[in-house]
């Protein structure tokens, strides 16, 4: 009786073959504008067996390359092109099958460079972060500051005079006769519940999001505006405005609806539903 054949001994298994493409482009950093430019040689082979096809193997194995790249300077600041010229060597030298197709890619040769025009702007843009952080922590510190001595400490005569004993050595007789003044201080503490509505309810914002930097207390004011305009009329959006501090023709930039929404009565069916009927047809 004869032995069956091995089916595998009459498979073609094509073999591997590979390719490389010396390649240059620049990469963006984490500031808009500002960019690393990368030298590399790309390495990519096809593998058939794995039943996958792409018509642009090569394309697909640079873009895959250039998307891992980007994926990690994207992230990064200028100043560190050095050390993240390794962490790329490091990381684009293993070979990745590039998804859904029979490539597979890899990249050699890393070598990363800037301009030093683009570097020097790099640091500026650095300093200027560092300012706009150390000025955003004073008023976050200011902010916290007038909040406790205007909620906790100036809300009447006994809790000021013990919080100014407490800060100058328990001076009973030098307390007493400043009395007068700390009364005036919660007074004018208290005053500030007559301030106009606008000034209340931005102040009740900024204090719930205390880390609002200046462009976006003014993008809140901005969107406060429009809320009042489309549930209050243009006057309300006006009036707020002109409080505030917005420009003149915020208002006219608002839904023009000059009495509000009004919102249906407890019960009623919402808009576009038809009232429920209890089974009984509506009379003609």
């Amino acid at each position: 009786m004869r032995a069956k054949p091995d089916a595998e001994a009459y498979t073609f298994v094509p073999s591997s073959t590979s390719h490389q493409h010396p390649f240059e482009s620049p990469l963006p950093s984490a500031v808009y504008g500002l960019d690393f430019h990368a030298k590399m040689t790309i390495h990519w082979r096809v593998d058939l067996t794995t039943g996958a096809r792409h018509n642009a193997p090569r394309s697909a194995a640079i873009n895959d390359v250039v998307q891992r790249a980007r994926a990690l300077t994207e992230r990064a600041m200028l100043v560190h092109h050095a050390p993240l010229q390794h962490q790329l060597g490091d990381e684009l030298a293993a070979e990745r099958q590039v998804e859904g197709t029979h490539v597979w890619a890899r990249a050699e040769g890393v070598v990363l460079t800037v301009v030093e025009a683009d570097l020097q702007m790099a640091r500026k843009h650095i300093e200027l972060l560092q300012t706009t952080t150390m000025r955003q922590a004073e008023r976050d510190a200011e902010r916290a500051e007038i909040k406790y001595l205007r909620d906790e400490v100036l809300t009447d005569l006994s809790s000021a005079t013990i919080w100014w004993l407490v800060r100058n050595g328990y001076q009973v007789e030098q307390a007493v006769q400043l009395s007068r003044h700390l009364a005036e201080l919660v007074e004018i503490a208290a005053n500030r519940r007559d301030q106009h509505w606008a000034d209340t309810l931005v102040t009740s914002f900024e204090s719930a999001l205390p880390r609002l930097d200046d462009g976006h207390r003014t993008d809140v004011r901005l969107h406060l505006a429009k809320a009042l305009g489309i549930y209050g009329g243009t006057s309300v959006a006006a009036e707020f405005a002109d409080q505030v501090g917005l420009p003149p023709d915020t208002p006219a930039s608002l839904p023009a609806h000059d009495a509000p929404v009004r919102l249906p009565p407890q019960g009623a069916p919402p808009h576009g539903l038809p009232a429920h009927n209890n089974g009984h047809r509506p009379r003609s």
